[in-house]
């Protein structure tokens, strides 16, 4: 005989006194069992308890920090996981806090635990550096303290820890709390389904007071095949450095930041960024680029270089070694700390019939500046401007409809391009006894496209284009003192001139991977058309 029945209303926890309770309330709550049945099949009634499995917590305390990882950990999704606890925990500094350690796990099916106090009781495993999502803050401060902060989750588990190496200062506190939202963006950025790397508000940390920014962030992405999406960031007073490894592709960008004095005003560096950004959105439709990547790419090299030190002020020499630029100097500079950049996506094989054919991108771009010399009347400048591209992809044969190789002939209907692209300004200097004695630019651009059309697997056509662009100037004319027919000029005259002058060669001295055709300022040769050679 089989009998069903219900069991009434179980409470695990026996009566407990009012100061107990009140204990319980400062804790984590954790859900209460529900009723379950008595299934018997002949002979004696065998009773089975059904209790949901609670949580177990490292620490009873009960906080803003505890209070969202409960609301958190319901959710199975990094960003779910991590949502609003990276800032929760960095503005617990603002109210004093220095330390803090808590993690949650759900406990292993079928625990019956008597009382809360009995689960807090609990050892947890250790959870803190070995969730298989995990995010790491380092934070330094000038004084040298040094504020680290944790955040991991697996399946059944969620932790976080902060730690303090010392007493910090209401102005460093400050400092720290006011990462929080900035914190919490690059964790939001990483847990979008195409991540972004959201680190600008990380790179405004207050350089009077904090002397580094350390983020680590790892997001396992559980597709078939699982893998893991990493981020790693760096920042101080002398160099910023940003690195993404990915399902799309992976990015790096450094940039030095210590050269100050060959560093231009805000408005020169604005300018050359979005000369730079150009380039980088012309390299990616020419050699059709994952648009999630690049877009990735263009707000590290962007964040990168944000808040970037001013040269210093007056006239004081800048550090030993290094000598001061004048306005023709500096008008021959970008303004941006040197830096180097790079951006590559995963290699895929889309047509089955030939292996040898791959879709790929890789686009590098980089700065590079020295100031030499015996003494300030003696000094050397040079800086290069380089990028380069290499591309590969299919394409339909018919606009608007999808291509689909496969192994059969009758899918064998497209082209193959192929791009090879490199370009490169390269800015000269140089003084005797105080005098301008050598000023040159030459800047070179060459773009090489290969495109093979299939036609039901037949070769069609082959082509091959080059593209060739040369400027070499020789400018100590142009920067060297006034001319004897500038005499009859006003002071104010000559002066605004001069500015003007100085303003639009630091517009022409700016990378060109892909330059136009209309004939620059300082170009006395007329620049070789398509196909053509350079000229001697």
């Amino acid at each position: 005989m089989t009998s069903v029945s219900s069991i009434p209303s179980w409470n695990p926890s026996p009566s407990r006194s009012s100061a107990a309770t009140a204990s319980r309330a400062d804790t984590p709550s954790s859900p209460a069992p529900t009723p379950s049945t008595i299934v018997a099949f002949g002979g004696p009634p065998a009773v089975s308890y059904l209790v949901p499995s609670p949580k177990i917590w490292e620490s009873p305390s009960r906080d803003g920090v505890s209070e969202q990882m409960t609301k958190n950990f319901s959710s199975r999704t990094f960003g779910g996981r991590f949502g609003g606890l990276g800032a929760a925990l960095l503005e617990q500094i603002k109210g004093g806090v220095r330390n803090v350690s808590q993690a949650v796990q759900q406990s292993p099916p079928r625990m019956e635990p008597n009382t809360y106090s009995e689960i807090g009781a609990l050892p947890p495993a250790s959870l803190h550096g070995n969730g298989e999502d995990r995010v790491t803050l380092s934070i330094t401060t000038k004084s040298g303290v040094e504020v680290k902060l944790s955040l991991d989750s697996q399946d059944d588990g969620l932790a976080v820890r902060m730690s303090t190496s010392g007493e910090l200062s209401e102005a460093e506190a400050d400092a720290l709390g006011g990462l929080a939202d900035a914190f919490q963006e690059a964790i939001n950025g990483m847990a979008k389904g195409q991540p972004k790397i959201k680190l600008s508000g990380l790179m405004q940390f207050d350089q009077e007071v904090l002397a580094s920014v350390n983020l680590h962030a790892e997001v396992k992405v559980r597709t078939e095949p699982q893998s893991m999406q990493t981020l790693d960031f760096q920042a101080d007073s002398a160099q910023r450095k940003v690195s993404f490894s990915g399902v799309a592709g992976s990015l790096d960008v450094k940039v030095d930041a210590s050269q100050l004095h060959a560093m231009g005003s805000k408005e020169r560096q604005a300018k050359a960024m979005n000369s730079y950004i150009k380039q980088i959105d012309q390299a990616a439709s020419r050699g059709h680029g994952d648009a999630g990547l690049m877009s990735m790419f263009k707000d590290a090299f962007t964040a990168m270089h944000s808040n970037a030190p001013l040269p210093p002020a007056g006239t004081s020499l800048p550090e030993d070694g290094k000598w001061r630029l004048a306005a023709e100097d500096r008008a021959m500079l970008t303004g941006l700390p040197d830096f180097a950049a790079s951006v590559s996506q995963t290699v895929k094989f889309s047509n089955p019939m030939r292996s040898s054919e791959r879709d790929g991108f890789q686009y590098e771009l980089s700065q590079k500046t020295s100031v030499a010399g015996a003494s300030q009347d003696d000094r050397t400048l040079r800086q290069q401007q380089q990028s380069k591209l290499s591309a590969s992809f299919h394409q339909t044969l018919i606009p608007g409809v999808p291509l689909r190789l496969t192994d059969q002939v009758e899918s064998q209907n497209y082209t193959y391009h192929q791009i090879e692209d490199t370009a490169s300004s390269d800015a000269k200097m140089a003084y005797k006894d105080g005098k301008l004695v050598k000023a040159s630019l030459q800047q070179e651009a060459s773009q090489s496209t290969h495109i093979m059309k299939y036609v039901l697997a037949k070769v069609e056509s082959d082509v091959t284009t080059p593209t060739n662009h040369t400027l070499l100037r020789d400018l100590v004319g142009v920067l060297g003192p006034y001319k004897t027919d500038e005499l009859g000029m006003t002071p104010e005259k000559k002066a605004e001139q001069r500015a003007q002058l100085l303003q639009t060669l630091g517009d022409e001295v700016l990378l060109q991977s892909y330059p136009g055709q209309t004939i620059s300022l300082w170009q006395a040769d007329v620049l070789p058309e398509e196909g053509e050679a350079p000229a001697a």
